[in-house]
Parts: C-alpha cells; structure tokens; sequence
C-alpha cells in the first residue's frame, strides 16, 4: 500500500475533489458501464485510491473501460469528477509504465469517436443502452 497515493492523484488537475467522496455511490448508479459490467464499481476504484491500492489500481483494466460520458460528474453531490480522475489515473499508469503510451493515445481518440456517435446517436433520440450494446457488436432488436 502506498499511502501517498491519495496525495498523487489529488495533485494533478482533475484530481483535486477526491478526498470529498464520502462513497455514496452515484458514480457507480449512473454509469453505464456499471450497467453492464458488474465487475466496474467506480465508488470501490475511488475507496482503492483513497487506500493507497495503487499498484492494484494502476494496473486495472478498469482504467480503460470508463467512456468518459460525464453521467458520474452530473451527478456527485461532493463534485468528486470520478470521470477527470480515470484520466488522471490513465496518465499515472502510463507514465510508470504499467501500459504503453500508445494506450493513452488509443483510448482517447476511442473515447473521443465514442463521444461524437453518442452525440449522434442522442440526436436520434436512441437509448444510451442501445448505443453500448451497437458498439459493443450487439444485435439488440425489438422484441
């Protein structure tokens, strides 16, 4: 365990509000992610950092699968930005290199595609499930 962690991740932008969560869970309510993957709890990734699990953490794939849709920053009552920290903790993995630099640069142009479909799609009034499960190389009909 490292107990700077917390202090590391408090110190870069984006990363300021984290010793605010009082783990209430909005984060982890509203992600869609959350919704279809059990296993992504962005409340417990806080809880880790707040732990000093750095190493467990930094080395997560939980890093990457965050879509960087903002719904957990909507919706914090502490205004923790839960999606700014997964981009801090991007940066953190990638500079003690636990992924290569080509992986930041990937998810963000992923992250920005997906952003701009999402915009596409919301302007077709489709459902938010619909648009992961599209993505994701589901067949979801009707039915």
């Amino acid at each position: 365990m490292d107990k700077k962690f917390k202090k590391e991740v408090s110190n870069r932008p984006g990363g300021e509000n984290i010793n605010f969560c009082f783990s209430c869970g909005s984060c982890t309510a509203t992600c869609p992610i959350s919704e279809l993957d059990d296993s992504y709890n962005p409340r417990l990734i806080i809880k880790k950092i707040l732990l000093g699990y750095k190493e467990e953490v930094l080395q997560s794939d939980d890093l990457w699968k965050c879509i960087q849709c903002h719904r957990c920053v909507a919706h914090c009552p502490q205004n923790v930005k839960f999606a700014y920290i997964m981009q801090v903790l991007r940066n953190i993995s990638i500079e003690e290199g636990y992924y290569p630099d080509s992986m930041l640069k990937d998810v963000t142009a992923l992250d920005r595609s997906l952003r701009q479909y999402r915009t596409e799609l919301i302007k077709n009034k489709k459902d938010l499930k619909e648009v992961i499960s599209e993505l994701a190389g589901g067949d979801e009909k009707d039915g």
